[in-house]
């Protein structure tokens, strides 16, 4: 977790049914639900972690090819995999991930 810690909030199932959307805004502001039906905790529900995010785009964009990312073991080979060439005037995957990373170090 980061060192801001992320406000953790219970909520029952039934105002989960009844507020989806609310928590769905407050979720995409970093907001995390603890989900409790008859005063046990039943579920999690995190936000998106955005490096995750875009690994996840660079792959559907065919920027990564997720068969050797798989196979990848340790951060050396991870590096090795080859990306598609960039055009003039876009960053390369690495520099948007390093950028992400920093984003989400500072709480952005």
């Amino acid at each position: 977790m980061d060192s801001e810690e992320r406000r953790d909030t219970r909520i029952t199932v039934r105002d989960l049914q009844r507020n989806a959307a609310a928590v769905l805004v407050r979720l995409e502001h970093g907001e995390t639900f603890t989900v409790t039906r008859h005063g046990r905790t039943v579920a999690r529900i995190v936000p998106p972690d955005p490096v995750e995010e875009a690994v996840n785009q660079a792959v559907a964009d065919g920027l990564i090819d997720l068969p050797e990312l798989a196979r990848a073991r340790t951060a050396a080979q991870t590096a090795r995999i080859r990306t598609a060439p960039t055009a003039p005037g876009d960053i390369p995957l690495s520099q948007a991930l390093d950028e992400l990373r920093e984003d989400e170090r500072e709480g952005r």
